[in-house]
């Protein structure tokens, strides 16, 4: 399905119009409270946006030339240069690409609509790793982390994590969910086939097909993935916090809580000791005073969404250190024509931005 821009997208509205409205079932819940003690004033530094020919590029991660990927409505997977802003389209996914982690050469792909996706940097080969999970279809696949590589030059993935945002409502109606708060996002474990195993696929599936199992339920719109240290940093975009899950003893638990917008995609910094986490749209006070009220909101979602909650978005990012969990720095500022940030990555002093809401990405240098 191609979207052109102008049309209501997400977050807030990045839902196709011409579906109809899912019924809700809103759970009752009490926001946490914004905590920002300790953080340090908010930099606002002199970004840059690059306008594409698609819109809404969820998220960005670099290769080892220092060139930006990135995905877009429709589809079209995206390559920048750093330096001329060139841009090329180098596949398509055939459905609407979300989060992305690269490794080498192998670019994973989550897609809202097929799944988890493996593209090879070098051909554009797109092919299928997994696109089901417990005999029912993947959908709204939102972030990958590799978690298992090989060694050497040329590393290939054995093990990714995988966030499901929501098993009750398709990408278009991602809002249905932030309303009902029913806790059904998941975290996912994927283990890779052995290419050099002739019994781990046949002829009609992917040599990089894979299997996947569901290791954590009841988060709330599951979404950033960050590894460091055998513990994964999850963004629970529905709560306005992250949570830490262990691989060893798969335990979890809430380790930054009280923030004051919702969190989206993430990336480990350059310096292994620290993570980006994009904040897509500040907290809605509508939807915060109606948390414990699960009947308005449930009347509140059935309004035209001309009438719903409309995000207040700059651009807005934070540095988190990773070990105490502690935020370093906040980068705010209001960006015409960018839209909502979503996706981050730094790369040689340079941080990029995606975002939804617009067909552009940005950067800002660093000081």
């Amino acid at each position: 399905m191609t979207h052109t821009p102008g049309e209501a997208r997400r977050p807030g509205n990045e839902h196709n119009s011409a579906l109809k409205k899912p019924v809700i079932h809103p759970v009752a819940w009490t926001p946490p409270p914004v905590n920002t003690a300790g953080w340090p004033a908010p930099l606002t530094p002199e970004v840059t946006v690059i306008t594409l020919d698609d819109d809404s590029p969820e998220d960005v991660v670099v290769d080892r030339e220092g060139r930006i990927y990135t995905g877009a409505i429709g589809g079209n997977i995206i390559r920048i240069d750093p330096v001329d802003h060139s841009r090329q389209v180098v596949a398509n996914t055939g459905g609407r690409p979300l989060g992305m982690e690269l490794l080498g050469d192998h670019l994973f792909i989550c897609d809202s609509e097929r799944g988890l996706l493996h593209m090879d940097v070098r051909s554009g080969r797109i092919d299928t790793v997994v696109d089901q999970v417990d005999g029912e279809r993947l959908t709204f696949c939102s972030n990958v982390v590799v978690t298992a590589a090989t060694d050497g030059p040329d590393p290939r993935p054995l093990e990714l994590y995988v966030t499901q945002s929501t098993t009750r409502h398709p990408y278009e109606m991602y809002m249905a969910d932030i309303f009902e708060h029913s806790g059904a996002g998941r975290l996912l474990r994927v283990v890779l086939n052995d290419p050099g195993d002739p019994g781990s696929h046949d002829s009609s599936t992917s040599p990089w097909s894979g299997t996947a199992d569901v290791v954590l339920t009841g988060l709330q719109f599951a979404n950033g993935l960050v590894l460091h240290q055998g513990r994964l940093l999850i963004a629970e975009t529905g709560a306005y916090r992250l949570r830490s899950f262990d691989l060893e003893t798969r335990t979890d638990s809430v380790v930054l809580d009280g923030l004051p917008a919702f969190p989206d995609n993430s990336s480990r910094a350059p310096d292994g000791e620290h993570m980006w986490l994009a904040l897509v749209a500040n907290r809605n006070g509508t939807l915060d005073a109606l948390a414990g009220r699960p009947g308005l909101r449930k009347l509140l979602w059935r309004l035209p969404d001309r009438l719903l909650p409309k995000p207040v978005a700059p651009m807005r990012l934070l540095k988190i250190h990773l070990a105490t969990v502690r935020v370093v720095a906040e980068y705010r500022v209001p960006v015409p024509g960018f839209g909502q940030s979503t996706g981050v990555v730094e790369h040689n002093g340079r941080v990029w931005v995606g975002g939804i809401e617009a067909p552009a990405v940005a950067w800002f240098d660093l000081e």
